[in-house]
């Protein structure tokens, strides 16, 4: 009896793994469009989009502490996020909030703007730090004229810590920008958007901006995690 139960779980994960396996395989690989000044940046489809996503990948000598700063500091607006004009605060705190993003676009296309729900989380065993970045629909502050709301945007900053003391940073993003813009400009922005905002930060990050900065809910590689 027992012999036949095992024989029919067999089967069922064989059926199972032969309806998943081709869904798995569908998943687009990863191209790399850039690499240079220890910045790598990659781009693959997204299904149901014209737009691709990408991700860039680089490595900083800093704290989690700092670096969570450098991204919540409404002054690395112009300073780290390339082409960005605004980023304001509407609610909430370091750790989670709902904050407004406008960024600039090459004439004659408009701007882009989007209010999105920012949150950090933290793993306790690995320290990884990932601030997800997701659309809200809310009117909290209207689009100026002449600025194109964005219909989707959705992405993360991956902080982790690495064995030699450093950071790794992972920025990963898809959006929907709405409107009409060319595909030369969207292309453009798909590679110079995630590479200049990572060449901004580890510019920041050696300059020593928000280098003694502590979160009382962030935990450094050197703390020992809660069991």
């Amino acid at each position: 009896m027992n012999q036949h139960k095992q024989t029919l779980s067999f089967l069922l994960g064989c059926f199972l793994f032969t309806l998943i396996s081709p869904l798995l395989s569908q998943t687009p690989e990863w191209s790399e469009a850039k690499r240079k000044k220890g910045i790598q940046i990659l781009t693959r489809p997204v299904a149901g989009s014209n737009i691709e996503e990408f991700l860039g990948r680089t490595e900083v000598d800093a704290t989690l502490a700092q670096v969570v700063a450098l991204l919540v500091d409404p002054q690395s607006c112009k300073t780290l996020y390339h082409q960005c004009k605004e980023l304001t605060v509407l609610s909430g705190n370091e750790k989670k909030s709902s904050v407004y993003l406008r960024n600039g676009a090459p004439w004659p296309v408009n701007d882009r703007d989007v209010i999105m729900d920012r949150s950090f989380e933290q793993n306790e065993k690995t320290f990884t730090t990932t601030m997800k970045m997701k659309r809200l629909e809310s009117n909290a502050k209207a689009s100026p004229s002449g600025v194109t709301r964005m219909p989707e945007f959705e992405g993360y900053w991956k902080l982790i810590p690495l064995a030699n003391g450093k950071v790794k940073i992972e920025y990963q993003a898809h959006f929907e920008p709405g409107g009409s813009v060319p595909q030369s400009v969207i292309n453009m922005v798909l590679t110079d958007t995630p590479y200049e905002s990572l060449l901004n930060l580890k510019s920041l990050v050696e300059q020593g901006k928000h280098k003694d900065t502590k979160y009382d809910w962030l935990k450094e590689p050197s703390t020992t995690p809660a069991k």
